[in-house]
């Protein structure tokens, strides 16, 4: 046996167990606004309305990560991301699409937290799509974007740029910790046969929190939607620094690699 590949290849194996490890489908969501038109709470895949008219229209719901998740080397990373389908009658208003993810920052209920959403461009008189940035000592629902609750950190038309319809969309929110602060990355891009696309990079030097422990996702009153079906809604935590348990497995390993070695030696004598 080849003491050395099959060392190098456990090893990969390992560290890819452990960049995948902090991947989990999102679930049990809970309903902070809306109607009764709502499905999949308890699903990776919530549904806002019923078909008929606006019926997609003013939820707001959250879900709890599998656990809170620090930023707490550079390149740590944490993602939110999936896919909706939208049926919309005629364009949707800028913002009333609306991602998250959030610090709940000690908070017993729905007002006060931190964090960062991300929202549609449209129609309307500011057309923009944004990236926002709760504010601290906030206390108002986490989609608020009022001045005294959040700051706006981007804004720009999307492409095309008040052409937000019918359709499906990939939306992504990523955050990874640099050595200058918090990277932010945003997206919702049109699959198939919806060209729509915005996006942005972010570099926040002042984040207010390196810690997060929910996502959400709103449909607004101006969305005009009779229908959004979500899927694939996940979270991705990676750490740049392997835990405990994948040090001692790659230890283990070269304990293993060591003998393998010790033996080929020992034969050829």
């Amino acid at each position: 046996m080849n003491c050395a590949r099959f060392f190098t290849g456990a090893a990969f194996l390992t560290l890819l167990h452990f960049s995948a490890a902090h991947a989990a489908p999102v679930s049990s969501w809970t309903k902070t606004t809306g109607g009764s038109a709502i499905t999949g709470l308890d699903t990776a895949s919530p549904v806002f309305g019923d078909g008929t008219a606006s019926s997609g229209n003013g939820y707001q719901i959250y879900a709890a990560l599998p656990e809170t998740w620090t930023l707490a080397a550079v390149g740590d990373s944490l993602s939110f991301s999936g896919s909706v389908s939208f049926t919309i009658d005629g364009n949707a208003g800028s913002d009333q699409f609306r991602f998250g993810l959030f610090d709940t920052h000690g908070s017993n209920n729905n007002t006060g937290w931190l964090g960062y959403f991300a929202t549609n461009s449209g129609t309307g008189g500011n057309p923009n799509g944004r990236l926002w940035e709760r504010k601290d000592g906030n206390t108002t629902a986490y989609f608020n974007n009022a001045d005294v609750s959040a700051s706006e950190l981007q804004a720009f038309a999307g492409n095309p740029a008040t052409t937000f319809g019918t359709g499906t969309y990939a939306f992504s929110l990523s955050l990874e910790r640099t050595d200058t602060g918090l990277r932010v990355t945003w997206s919702i891009t049109g699959t198939g046969s919806t060209t729509y696309s915005i996006g942005g990079t972010y570099n926040d030097a002042t984040p207010l929190t390196w810690s997060f422990d929910r996502v959400g996702l709103m449909s607004g009153g101006g969305l005009n939607a009779a229908q959004a079906s979500f899927s694939d809604i996940n979270a991705t935590f990676a750490s740049a620094v392997p835990e405990p348990s994948t040090w001692a497995m790659l230890a283990a390993l070269f304990v293993l690699v060591s003998a393998c070695l010790l033996r080929r030696h020992s034969s050829r004598m």
